[in-house]
């Protein structure tokens, strides 16, 4: 069954039918503050990191579930009658409401239609400024005049997950509430920086600023004592658990609208009293919301598509490139799954979010690559987990210590050794800065001198250099890659041993490296990598092929893992899809390797990471064996690595099996089976639950995962074949024999390129004719910023790998 539409001109997701089976979130903010809230205005606000600047509590995996959250309550004071604006906390009967939520580009809007008042809320946080703004309108529509009183209500956070969840002996008695001017402060007393305020663009008929004195005693956000008898507390307090909850009266006659405007923000009274000055000025809302949509609408723009395919057109044009976008802009620590008891930079995730998106974030994505090569060891390898900050020459932030918490370790305690190491983490850096350098030109980023972890430093093309290096000195008695303490697959570590998708990382990290180097032109690197890259290969191909497909790993013990001979685990898709995406398979392997994926692996939800599922706990193939069957690393439709999949059937030229991946995964297809799939239809989420749990066909974890990036990534580069390089824009698509032509205009350098591709001869892969502004040309150069130009290309001569 369907919940809610799809509104490609707005950019919306519409959420119909609110009743819905768990959370569908969105993301607001795109600087420094965040919120995540779902389709009932529940969820957290954060200023830079949700682990310990969060703004508004939230209780994970609660019941009720996602509260507390945002709110904004009516009441009708001829009746005493009051419900929320959106559906919950007060959850009035479907049937006698009108509820519906848009989730749009940082932006979410929750409408109520109620006894003849429409109301609405709208939540979003200004590109340039550090407060969250409530939009609030109501109209009466009920034929007669109204006593209306509104409400709003969030609960303060004490900043630190920590604190916030556990260590009530301090919390509760060193921060603090106060009300002044219209003007709630929120003091966190035991912090230097610690404030934050509520307040509105009105005079307030009430308030109150202690939770218990708005909830009431044995009460939840659903009945709060305050809003039941019409009348706030005035309640403030040092100490204690503090909200910001605010009243205004209104009369509205039959037709009338009223305007309501409510600030969350970063900062002292002060900061408050300044934001509530400029955004009581409605004109200033307006424009701070016209700006974030012109903010999206210039990403987007950069890449938009026009196929025969709707799904790929919707998710590509807008939420596959807003998914990838959050996920380099937040990290992956702030969902509702993911509720901010970690924090920092995770290397692999960041190193490949930074990859996908170069087009339309640069600036970002130059920053992780920075905060990426400084967290790298002089040695090679990443640091797994780490706080920027910790090797920013530029942070001067005053670290907050509790008098009841363990001291925090030094920063040279943080750099772990080689036990500590997972052996992908930084193998995917290399490609991530080649293909910011081909997306930007900026060609000097090689030469940038850039800090390690542990001391001294070297440029950019240096700590790629040790990267490879690390990897290449990193081998087992097979001469494949160690694992170390996990590769990608952290529940599949083989107690350590070697393994196959590093080895196939690896050749691919160096196949980048090399056209950096073969462009710069030092001659003495590519030789050697180049003889390194073709041991790595031969390597391959001697310890790793099975005569069908290729294996996983080799356990510590010397075990070779996803065999014919396995009962459990015998296929798994990270090492066959990335022999094939690496260039490392030879083309009839490839196409073997990958028809065994189809063969074993495929679902109608997507592929699955291995299979047969593993049932029986083996420590020497690793924590995995231990997960149930069918749930995330076990059996599971492990989304993150489908896109792989594609991009490898690419490589083998056979789009029609690359679109049969992608449509299985796409969440778009998938949004008239909620019942099964229960999650949003616009983000790829985490997993997928395999065929060998009950619940096959569940999505879960959505929004902060690899996937977006992934999916986005491999649709466009592979797919469409739209590719930067250091000196052209290469055109190479793969994609069904049935498709007669699709259109993409892509900026890249600051022109656009209006590429027109035809498919006469109903071929998937292969070009025979390419024309730049109507005159044959061998390849599409960089053209001077600002310029436009038409590029048509004809398909044809179908051919095998390219």
């Amino acid at each position: 069954m369907q919940y809610g539409h799809f509104d490609n001109e707005k950019r919306e997701y519409v959420i119909d039918r609110v009743d819905l089976p768990t959370s569908w979130t969105n993301y607001l903010g795109v600087k420094d503050m965040c919120a995540v809230v779902n389709h009932t205005a529940g969820g957290y606000l954060f200023y830079k990191s949700p682990e310990y600047h969060r703004i508004t509590r939230f209780r994970g995996n609660a019941v009720p579930m996602d509260r507390p959250g945002h709110y904004v309550y009516v009441r009708d004071d001829e009746t005493g009658e009051f419900w929320s604006i959106s559906w919950q906390p007060v959850g009035k009967p479907l049937d006698q409401a009108k509820y519906t939520c848009r989730h749009g580009l940082s932006y979410t809007t929750y409408s109520c239609d109620y006894q003849g008042i429409e109301a609405e809320q709208t939540l979003f946080i200004p590109a340039d400024d550090p407060v969250e703004l409530w939009d609030v309108k109501l109209m009466n529509q009920s034929g007669r005049k109204r006593k209306l009183s509104v409400y709003s209500y969030c609960e303060f956070s004490f900043h630190h997950i920590d604190i916030d969840n556990k260590n009530f002996q301090m919390s509760l008695y060193a921060a603090g509430s106060t009300y002044e001017d219209g003007i709630i402060e929120h003091d966190l007393f035991y912090e230097e920086f610690g404030y934050q305020y509520f307040t509105s663009d009105f005079d307030p008929d009430g308030f109150d600023c202690l939770r218990d004195k708005f909830i009431g005693l044995y009460r939840t956000e659903d009945n709060p004592a305050a809003v039941e008898r019409g009348e706030m507390s005035g309640s403030f307090e040092k100490g204690g658990n503090h909200c910001g909850a605010l009243k205004k009266c209104l009369e509205l006659e039959p037709g009338e609208e009223s305007r309501l405007i409510f600030l969350l923000g970063e900062g002292k009274r002060e900061e408050g009293r300044a934001m509530r000055a400029k955004y009581a000025d409605h004109c200033a809302v307006d424009q701070a919301y016209s700006d974030l949509k012109a903010f999206w609408d210039n990403k987007c723009n950069r890449l938009q598509i026009d196929t025969p395919d709707e799904g790929m057109n919707t998710l590509i044009n807008t939420w596959t490139l807003y998914q990838a976008e959050i996920n380099v802009m937040f990290s992956r620590f702030a969902s509702f799954i993911e509720v901010g008891g970690r924090t920092g930079l995770g290397y692999r995730d960041t190193a490949q979010d930074a990859m996908t998106v170069p087009h339309s974030n640069p600036e970002k994505c130059r920053q992780r690559l920075v905060e990426l090569l400084r967290g790298l060891v002089s040695a090679g390898y990443g640091l797994h987990l780490f706080q920027p900050e910790w090797f920013d020459p530029d942070t001067e932030v005053k670290p907050f210590k509790s008098p009841t918490v363990v001291p925090t370790p030094k920063v040279s305690d943080m750099i772990h050794g080689l036990e500590d190491t997972c052996s992908d983490d930084a193998l995917w850096l290399i490609a991530s800065i080649v293909e910011y350098v081909k997306e930007t030109g900026e060609y000097g980023f090689f030469d940038e001198v850039i800090t390690y972890a542990d001391g001294g430093s070297g440029t950019v093309y240096e700590h790629m250099k040790k990267i490879l290096d690390f990897s290449a000195e990193q081998i087992g008695a097979h001469g494949v890659c160690k694992g170390l303490r996990a590769d990608w697959n952290d529940c599949l570590n083989l107690g350590g041993g070697e393994s196959a998708l590093v080895s196939f990382l690896h050749y691919w990290a160096i196949d980048n490296f090399l056209e950096a180097a073969s462009w710069l032109g030092r001659e003495d690197d590519v030789k050697y990598y180049t003889d390194m890259g073709h041991t790595v290969k031969e390597i391959c191909d001697r310890e790793l092929w099975d005569d069908g497909w290729y294996i996983r790993g080799i356990t510590k013990n010397g075990r070779k893992i996803g065999t014919h001979q396995d009962r459990e685990g015998r296929l798994h898709l990270e090492s066959n899809s990335w022999a094939v995406l690496s260039g490392a398979a030879d083309f009839e392997k490839g196409i073997q390797a990958m028809d065994a994926v189809d063969e074993y692996l495929y679902t109608p939800y997507g592929i699955m990471l291995n299979g047969p599922s593993y049932t029986v706990p083996d420590d020497d193939i690793g924590f995995v064996t231990r997960v149930y069957p069918g749930v995330k690393e076990n059996g599971s439709v492990f989304s993150h690595p489908n896109p792989w999949a594609w991009a490898a059937e690419c490589k083998l030229g056979r789009g029609d099996r690359a679109m049969k991946f992608y449509h299985a995964l796409c969440p778009y297809y998938q949004n008239d089976i909620i019942e099964i799939r229960e999650a949003e239809p616009y983000s790829y989420c985490q997993f997928i639950m395999g065929k060998d749990h009950t619940a096959y066909g569940r999505a879960r974890h959505p929004f902060m995962t690899g996937s977006g990036g992934w999916a986005y990534f491999s649709a466009t580069r592979y797919m469409l074949g739209i590719r930067p390089q250091f000196d052209c824009l290469q055109i190479d698509p793969c994609i069904p024999a049935d498709w007669k032509e699709f259109s993409v205009k892509r900026v890249w350098r600051g022109a656009e390129y209006r590429i027109f591709v035809k498919n006469p001869d109903g071929v998937m892969k292969g070009i025979k004719e390419l024309v730049l502004d109507g005159k044959k040309v061998s390849k599409i150069p960089a053209f001077e910023a600002g310029s436009s130009h038409e590029v048509t290309v004809v398909m044809g001569n179908e051919g095998g790998e390219s």
